[in-house]
């Protein structure tokens, strides 16, 4: 981590830099509020000297707006803190100086710096993994509730969504990986959130015991299977709205099936999507009541490359 010093006491700058580089920092002592700064010679923190710059510190800060700023004053009043704050100053520290507190600062900004990088991180991954996944918009249910879905990856990607939409956070626990029965008890309040995983791992009865204890609890099931089950909320996204690998998985011929048909029979007449499919209008019919798909409207048929 880079840190330039702005400071016209040459013995001072020079202490600060030496505690700082004992702790493994690279800084530059500059008495020059106007250093030409280029994508090489960025500054991950500023510290400035507030007697260097006076009326120009407003200044000073928004020409160093890359950087987290910590300004080095002998007293505070609305000129010292006040403006500095609202002309983008992170943080102050008072002369005479005292080295731990400023390394606690600093420590706090670039950890504070980390988690930011890293929250917008994983906040791009899920909104580009969202689009290629064709991702519903999460249904405003109120927890519990279950996702059913053809692959593990869409699953946790909408529940994420779900998580983000609400401002939530989750527990996560897997059935693959503890037994149903250590989680009968769960007894969670409105703050500890559980999403449980594998619900397609274990029996029938079993799972209706689970689902049955856990009813009113704070918990979002995934179930990554077409197996039937009952419950009072369950959001099906195990259509797909495109062909794409859901995740690297192999997918049941049965869920292509169900995603085929309820993807094109909007578009074909019932002889046409049975020909396409190779099967008969009967077993056309008699898939679409199993996968419990609703005929659409025929719309105008789309021209195919």
């Amino acid at each position: 981590m880079k840190i330039l010093i702005i400071e016209n006491d040459t013995y001072l700058a020079q202490s600060i830099s030496n505690k700082l580089e004992d702790r493994g920092y690279e800084c530059v002592i500059s008495k020059d509020l106007n250093l030409k700064l280029d994508k090489n010679n960025a500054f991950d923190i500023v510290l400035m000297s507030y007697d260097l710059c006076q009326g120009s510190c407003t200044n000073a800060i928004k020409h160093f707006k890359e950087s987290i700023i910590i300004v080095m004053i002998k007293y505070i009043n609305d000129d010292t803190v006040t403006k500095m704050f609202k002309a983008g100053m992170h943080d102050y520290v008072i002369k005479p100086i005292i080295v731990d507190e400023l390394i606690r600062k600093i420590e706090h900004y670039r950890e504070f710096d980390r988690l930011q990088k890293e929250v917008v991180f994983y906040k791009n991954y899920f909104e580009f993994v969202e689009g290629i996944l064709n991702t519903p918009f999460p249904f405003t249910y109120n927890l519990p509730f279950i996702i059913r879905s053809s692959s593990q990856r869409s699953a946790d990607i909408y529940a994420m969504r779900y998580a983000r939409l609400k401002n939530i956070h989750f527990n996560f626990l897997s059935l693959k990986e503890v037994d149903w029965k250590s989680i009968l008890n769960i007894n969670n309040n409105v703050n500890e959130i559980v999403y449980l995983t594998g619900l397609e791992q274990i029996k029938k009865s079993e799972r209706n015991e689970l689902i049955d204890k856990l009813h009113k609890q704070n918990v979002l099931f995934s179930f990554v299977s077409q197996e039937e089950i009952t419950f009072s909320n369950i959001v099906d996204i195990s259509v797909a709205k495109s062909c794409m690998d859901m995740g690297g998985e192999i997918m049941p011929i049965r869920d292509y099936e169900k995603m085929m048909i309820a993807k094109y029979e909007g578009l074909y007449s019932d002889i046409e999507l049975a020909k396409e499919l190779g099967i008969s209008r009967k077993s056309l019919w008699e898939k679409r009541k199993r996968y419990g798909i609703v005929k659409q409207r025929k719309s105008v048929k789309q021209s195919r490359v």
